[in-house]
């Protein structure tokens, strides 16, 4: 979810929460209006009533003003009249209030008795009346009251949980929008500061474990991006120090190539000179002049020595001789043993069993000869350092080639100290190493790896303490078209 879809989703929640709030409060109102409503109409149906009332009680003094009247018809029209009144209020009155039906009707009749045949006995008939019509007016006004009381009340009620819900939801709607508010701006901040400090930290060398993503918003994205370049940038490294190291490589073996090829052509020169000495000395014993082969007269032997150390000589420049970069088909079994003649010149290995156990059925393989060149000698060295300092047992180190059916495999086994698990599962790891200063650099076995797998192969590392190390190399047998790969010969010559 996007930081503006995050945004959309708070306005529409709090529109909801407006709209909700607005639904709950309208609702308060509509029963604080209908509550006005009701004290307003008993306080309409309480003025009607007082008026009533008022007319009633001059009805009743004009009553008794004219009780001891000797001119009765007189008398009787003047209370007719407010008899009229009063019934004119009544019948407003009685559709909501049955109990005075009855005062209407007693006054109906009074007033038809005093246009009939007025008397005295009609008059204080009357006056009884009015006096029940008083009693039921005032059983009404306890009514009108009393119902003013419980719609004040419900008015008081309604405005006090009205007024309690607008502080609430404004209370709500503060704490609850700003919390929300309050943590998305706080988190946004924290990520973006772990976003930058990571940066930060990249700038100045760190490839360690990439940055955490926690969020699937923009700056989420911006996160990945953070990872992808650390890791990119750990590969570039990566790739530039296996150039460095496989062009420091190719640098030391074409100086040791340099000097093996001088010290092979001063050393051919005389040995040269030996051999044709010996050869001479072989024709005078031949010739029976050299005292019975005794003394200084041992050509043979100075042969023999004399091939060794051309031999030698030979072997180093064989190994020292620049090799092609690109993949050929390759003797494994020539390639291993020279590797190894060569190697068993290096003072560490002089106190080293160093055995070969090579498949003489061994077919070719395709490969870069200096990439196989390049890591056998890493696990041999390897092998040397694990041994270094150990008189017993004493060290021995198998370097053996057979074939099986995934293609070529070479091993190289030491009876060395071996490893611990956590340090086996990071042996293959850039930088890593368990060597004193000087000695590593870790990047040995990283570029062994990216080599054989370049090649198509895979190595493995078995390790148990007190037991050893044993290195596998798999590397596959069978060779790329040769059409192919003339083709791609002739597309590389033509692009140059």
């Amino acid at each position: 979810m996007s930081l503006r879809t995050k945004g959309i989703w708070m306005l529409a929640l709090f529109i909801i929460f407006i709209i909700f709030t607005s639904f709950i409060i309208d609702k308060e109102r509509s029963e604080l209006s209908n509550d006005t409503a009701q004290i307003q109409a008993v306080h309409i149906a309480e003025e009607t009533q007082f008026s009533l009332y008022m007319s009633v009680a001059r009805a009743v003094l004009i009553v008794n003003e004219n009780h001891g009247n000797k001119d009765t018809s007189a008398a009787a029209r003047r209370i007719a009249i407010e008899i009229d009144a009063i019934l004119a209020g009544l019948n407003g009155l009685v559709a909501s209030h049955s109990s005075i039906a009855n005062d209407i009707a007693a006054l109906q009749k009074n007033l038809t008795d005093l246009d009939s045949h007025p008397s005295l006995v009609v008059i204080i008939d009357v006056r009884n009346n009015l006096h029940q019509l008083i009693i039921d007016l005032s059983d009404i006004s306890a009514m009108h009251r009393k119902a003013e009381s419980f719609w004040m009340t419900q008015y008081n009620r309604t405005f006090q949980r009205l007024s309690l819900e607008w502080t609430l939801f404004a209370i709500f709607g503060v704490v609850t929008l700003g919390s929300l508010v309050m943590i998305f701006i706080t988190r946004l901040a924290w990520d973006i500061r772990r976003v930058q400090d990571r940066a930060l930290q990249i700038v100045e060398g760190y490839r360690g474990e990439p940055l955490a993503v926690t969020r699937n918003d923009e700056l989420g994205s911006l996160m990945e991006g953070i990872n992808r370049m650390q890791l990119e940038l750990r590969q570039r490294e990566i790739q530039v120090e296996l150039s460095r190291q496989q062009q420091f490589h190719k640098e030391k073996m074409a100086a040791v190539g340099s000097l093996a090829a001088a010290v092979a052509h001063e050393i051919n020169n005389p040995l040269s000179a030996i051999v044709g000495l010996s050869q001479g000395m072989s024709d005078l014993k031949a010739s029976n002049q050299c005292n019975g082969g005794q003394g200084v007269c041992q050509p043979e032997a100075l042969q023999v020595q004399a091939r060794r150390v051309m031999e030698i000589t030979r072997q180093i420049f064989e190994f020292s001789a620049p090799q092609s970069a690109e993949a050929k088909l390759l003797d494994l079994n020539n390639l291993i043993s020279s590797t190894a003649k060569f190697v068993s010149f290096d003072r560490r290995f002089r106190s080293i069993d160093l055995v070969l156990a090579l498949d003489p059925q061994l077919p070719a393989v395709y490969a870069v000869g200096d990439h196989i060149t390049q890591v056998l000698m890493n696990l041999l060295i390897n092998a040397a350092d694990a041994s270094d300092g150990r008189a017993e047992p004493r060290p021995r180190v198998v370097l053996s080639s057979h074939r099986d059916e995934c293609g070529v495999v070479i091993t190289v086994a030491d009876n060395g100290p071996g490893m611990e698990p956590a340090i086996l599962t990071r042996v293959f790891e850039e930088f890593f190493t368990t060597k004193p200063p000087g000695k590593g650099t870790g990047i040995g076995l990283a570029v062994s790896k990216s080599l054989i797998e370049a090649a198509g192969g895979s190595i493995a590392i078995a390790s148990e303490l007190g037991a050893g190390t044993t290195v596998t190399i798999k590397l596959p047998a069978t060779t790329p078209d040769i059409d192919h790969i003339e083709e791609n010969k002739y597309a590389r010559t033509g692009s140059r």
